[in-house]
Formats: structure tokens, C-alpha cells, sequence
């Protein structure tokens, strides 16, 4: 444990950089929050962020299609009014005939959607050009299919594990109980296993939803207390430990020459005297002190170790 590197023990240089990442890596974690509010809220037809609407993402909803589910949830808002979306579900709960599709909804999605749901676009996602590949998603929402997750699965596992293992490098420089730095770096690994995991069990049982959102905020919990913690103990002990030294250095100018020079006196050592004294600035006195103050404990606790009985020895 002597050997073992702390906070510090960094230069300021380090401090900044430690922190400056620490921090980024906080505001884009809050930003994924907001990704996820925005990707998966209202899917099941009400305002806000629920458990309903996290197992409709993975595990769909025969009482929907994945059209109703997308323009109830995360595209809402490229609609230009609610009239619009109307329009679409009741087109949707009518058999989505291709009569109406040509007259009233496919105005509305060349005008609102093709800018990301068309092949030129070059985005992986479902295109919207044509009757034949809207009319596919109005059948029955089956939630996320095996590819995508796979897809996205690949993705957070590399891109997590790296910010995870960043963030737990810097947090074993956090000076606290072996066990609970421990679990610390531990927690946020296992949670998002464990949250990956729960994609596929959601897929499969919605109850799973429960457990998703469980491993979800446990890591962030724990990543946020790493976050936190380094960012204390990085600074705020080093500008209390400056404190310190300021009020112990003009504490000693009012009174340390004073007492060095009583302690010069009662120990006979003639050298000490308030001219020496005054020689010295604030941090020699208080070191001076300690050090004396280290070597008359030891003298102490040999006299007291001699004179102890041989099976009373406590040193």
C-alpha cells in the first residue's frame, strides 16, 4: 500500500487533464440520459418516459404497429402538427389502404421523413418512399429484432468498457477502503452486462423491462459516485490542506517564536533563543515543532517501554 499512487501525488498539469476528461465524460453520460428519454418516450401513447414504454422498444406491443409506435414515441416531433400524426394512425387503424396512402399520408412523410427514412439519406433506417415499405410497418410491433440488437449490443460493450475502464483508472487513485473501491470499479461492469442482457430478456418477456432500468441506474449511480469522488479528492483536499497552511503559518508568526523559545528554555538548549527564532520563517517553525514534538514522543515511549514488566510490553 506505501507504494500505491493517490491524487496527491499528481501534479496540478495531471489534475486538470483527470478532471477535464471526468467531466466530459459526465455531461455526455447526461446526454445519453437524454437520448434515451427522447428514443424510447411515449411509445405507449403517453407523455414522459415509463417502464411500458421500455418494453415496447425491445419487446413491441401486439396493439400497435412499429409506424404507430415510431410516431407515438421518438418521431413525434419531425411531425409538423399532432393533425398529421391523427391522420397517420387513422390511416393505420382503417387497413392502410393504398388509396388513402397516396392522398393524405404520403404527403406528410415526403414532406416530414424522407429526409433520414429514404436511401439517399444513407442512414439504417427503414425507408419510407414507397407504399410497399410503409404498408410493412403497420403490421403488428415486434420490438427489435436479433440483428439490431446485435448491432447496437457490439457497440455499447466496446464503447462503455473503454469510458468505464478510463474512469475506474483514474478512481483507484481515491484514497478510501480497499472493499469499497473494489465494488466500486466492479459495480458499473457487471451492470452493464447485465443491462445488454436484459435486451434480450425484454425481447422476449417485458417483465425483464424491470431489470433493464435496474442495471441502467445502478451504473450510472456508480459511475457518477467514481466521477464525483475523483473530482473531490483531486482538488478540494489539496485547497483545504492550503488553508491549513495558511492559517497554521500566520498562527505561528503571532505565536510560535514564543513558544519555541519556551521550549528552548525548558529543554536547556541555550541556541534557541528569540533571535534564532525570528531567523526562521512560518514553515520551518512548524516544522521545527513537529519535529521536536515527534522526538520527545519517542524518548517518551522508550522510558515507558523500559520501565513496563517484560510481559506488559506494548511497543
Amino acid at each position: 500500500m506505501a507504494n500505491c499512487q493517490r491524487f496527491s501525488d499528481i501534479s496540478v498539469s495531471e489534475r486538470i487533464l483527470n478532471s477535464l476528461f471526468l467531466l466530459s465524460i459526465a455531461i455526455g453520460y447526461l446526454f445519453s440520459l437524454g437520448q434515451v428519454f427522447f428514443t424510447h418516450q411515449g411509445r405507449d401513447g403517453q407523455p414522459g418516459l415509463s417502464i411500458d414504454d421500455i418494453a415496447i422498444a425491445y419487446h413491441g406491443s401486439p396493439e400497435q404497429t412499429r409506424l404507430a409506435a415510431a410516431i407515438n414515441g421518438p418521431m413525434a416531433g419531425n411531425l409538423k402538427s399532432p393533425a398529421d400524426k391523427t391522420v397517420i394512425l387513422d390511416w393505420i387503424a382503417s387497413g392502410a389502404r393504398q388509396a388513402i396512402y397516396q392522398t393524405q399520408v404520403a404527403p406528410i412523410l415526403q414532406r416530414d421523413c424522407l429526409g433520414c427514412h429514404s436511401p439517399a439519406s444513407g442512414m439504417n433506417v427503414p425507408p419510407l418512399t414507397h407504399y410497399e415499405q410503409v404498408v410493412k410497418l403497420t403490421e403488428a410491433d415486434r420490438g427489435a429484432s436479433i440483428p439490431s440488437l446485435v448491432r447496437v449490443s457490439h457497440i455499447h460493450l466496446f464503447g462503455i468498457a473503454f469510458i468505464l475502464f478510463f474512469v475506474g483508472k483514474l478512481f483507484v487513485l481515491c484514497d478510501i477502503p480497499v472493499w469499497l473501491k473494489r465494488m466500486t470499479i466492479g459495480v458499473p461492469f457487471i451492470s452493464m452486462l447485465t443491462d445488454i442482457l436484459a435486451w434480450y430478456l425484454t425481447r422476449e418477456t417485458p417483465d425483464f423491462a424491470y431489470l433493464l432500468v435496474l442495471s441502467g441506474g445502478l451504473m450510472g449511480l456508480s459511475l457518477s459516485f467514481q466521477i464525483g469522488l475523483s473530482l473531490y479528492q483531486m482538488w478540494m483536499p489539496a485547497v483545504w490542506d492550503a488553508r491549513v497552511q495558511v492559517i497554521a503559518g500566520r498562527a505561528m508568526s503571532l505565536s510560535g517564536k514564543g513558544l519555541l523559545k519556551f521550549y528552548g528554555r525548558l529543554k536547556g538548549m541555550p541556541g534557541i533563543t528569540l533571535a534564532f527564532v525570528s531567523e526562521l520563517s512560518s514553515h520551518e517553525q512548524v516544522q521545527f515543532l513537529q519535529t521536536s514534538f515527534k522526538r520527545s514522543l519517542a524518548n517518551a515511549a522508550v522510558m515507558v517501554k523500559n520501565r513496563l514488566p517484560a510481559d506488559w510490553r506494548l511497543f
